[in-house]
């Protein structure tokens, strides 16, 4: 690979965790509701928190629950998370 390529895809990378950084403070919602061919329903909820700390500094936690249902029954699996970022 060459030099500025990999530049790039570093710089992308660290670039990912900052965007809830990014936003103003306030709390943020999104919810995605997909199905693949094999009727499997996959519904992603984001939270997002943006706020500034006791030091002026500011954070995000962001809340994220994911779904996911396979047809049939009994079957449904859900994963939460919260990560924080600086």
């Amino acid at each position: 690979m060459n030099k500025p390529l990999l530049t790039l895809l570093a710089v992308s990378a660290l670039g990912l965790g900052a965007c809830e950084t990014m936003l103003p403070p306030g709390h943020y919602e999104d919810k995605s509701v997909h199905t693949n061919a094999q009727g499997t329903k996959t519904t992603t909820k984001k939270e997002t928190d943006v706020y500034y700390d006791q030091h002026g500094n500011k954070k995000a936690t962001v809340q994220t629950e994911t779904t996911k249902d396979p047809k049939g029954w009994f079957n449904k699996e859900t994963t939460k998370s919260v990560k924080t970022y600086n």
